[in-house]
């Protein structure tokens, strides 16, 4: 079958969907079909065995990305067309993101009061939500097969958008569990923790490109009153350029010295390997890969109801799901719980068997059977 396969960006050193994005074409070449990546920025891979790439050329408005990517299909000669939300011209939609309408309105619980404000004003804000508002409505509008990578994620496509639900297949987001093992994190953890001094301190790892988004802020605050109970926790935060009121933040509550803020990280095994726990008490996530790398790692997860990888955990056995991201108490007695050697253990085989039940293989077969089923009611249509 041949495969068109739309995204952003298309990018194997990239962060956590571009690597998804890249595994699953790789998988889906091994399993015999032909696949025609088309993305606007990233990485075009050269050798056998990697999928054709088609860069368009990049143009800041959504709209007029959808536009070109509408206008190069048709010379692919696809059976299916799979897009990971970039455009509406396609058999499958797979918005990773989820709905961003839910995420936009999830976003302002995480800024103040002024924060909210001063977006209000600006002109650029509302043409941004004009067009993806304009956007969404075109995409969900179109009878196209939608998967979407939670419950939590299929609610909101059903509530805000009208999508009804024959038409929504709920597939979670795979990880490869093969680079994101204990093993790996076994081999790469005496010298991880070297780097950054640790001996026998519990470090908590927090990852994330909206780092406002997901939860840094009550994060924070839970660390300002672990460091009263627990002196030897320590939070390490990767994914983006530290921010000044961050890092003032943590000043003033006298933690500074127990948050490392590292930045961007091209390779993320080693924060792993150092890590003791993963902490994500987001405002929304449609399907959090970090998640399910930390979980395939081994590593106890903390993370909140707004997150869709939630579905997949018990809450205490694979680590701790929070009822809302800014109950900084709750986050707070989670940590402290997780500072117990047996009880992460413990917690840490489970998250490992979690990771091993929402591996990458299961993720593309899943999704596989779903082009089958569009690429046969495509041929039964153009037959009547």
């Amino acid at each position: 079958m041949r495969i068109a396969l739309v995204c952003e960006r298309f990018d194997p050193n990239g962060g956590g969907l571009e690597q998804w994005a890249f595994q699953f074409a790789r998988r889906l070449l091994e399993r015999g079909h032909d696949v025609q990546v088309v993305a606007f920025r990233g990485e075009v891979p050269l050798g056998t065995g990697l999928p054709a790439v088609h860069l368009l050329p990049w143009h800041d408005s959504r709209l007029t990305r959808a536009r070109r990517v509408e206008g190069a299909l048709p010379d692919l000669k696809a059976d299916v067309i799979h897009d990971l939300g970039v455009g509406w011209a396609c058999d499958i939609l797979h918005p990773q993101a989820g709905s961003r309408l839910a995420n936009s309105r999830q976003e302002r619980r995480c800024q103040t009061y002024m924060s909210r404000c001063l977006r209000g004003l600006k002109p650029a804000y509302w043409r941004w939500l004009i067009e993806l508002r304009e956007l969404e409505r075109r995409q969900y509008e179109r009878d196209c097969t939608v998967i979407a990578v939670s419950g939590m994620v299929a609610r909101n496509l059903r509530e805000l958008h009208g999508v009804s639900d024959e038409r929504i297949r709920t597939i979670p987001n795979g990880v490869d569990t093969v680079r994101f093992s204990p093993a790996n994190r076994a081999t790469l953890r005496d010298a991880a923790r070297r780097q950054m001094n640790l001996t026998n301190e519990t470090l908590f790892l927090f990852a994330a490109h909206n780092p406002r988004l997901k939860g840094l802020v009550p994060l924070l605050k839970a660390m300002g009153e672990l460091k009263n109970t627990h002196p030897l926790a320590r939070l390490k935060v990767i994914g983006c350029a530290p921010r000044p009121e961050d890092l003032q933040a943590a000043a003033k509550m006298g933690i500074q010295h127990s948050v490392a803020f590292a930045g961007f990280v091209e390779d993320t095994l080693p924060s792993y390997a150092a890590a003791d726990a993963f902490v994500l008490p987001t405002y929304y996530d449609a399907c959090s890969l970090t998640v399910l790398e930390a979980a395939a790692s081994g590593l106890p997860v903390i993370t909140s109801r707004y997150n869709g990888a939630a579905e997949l955990m018990t809450h205490e056995r694979e680590g701790f799901v929070l009822n809302e991201p800014d109950q900084h108490r709750e986050l707070d007695s989670a940590m402290a719980r997780l500072t117990n050697t047996v009880l992460r253990n413990e917690m840490s085989i489970a998250a490992r068997a979690l990771g091993l039940r929402n591996g990458m293989d299961s993720n593309v077969a899943r999704i596989e059977q779903v082009y089958l089923e569009s690429f046969h009611r495509g041929k039964r249509g153009a037959r009547a």
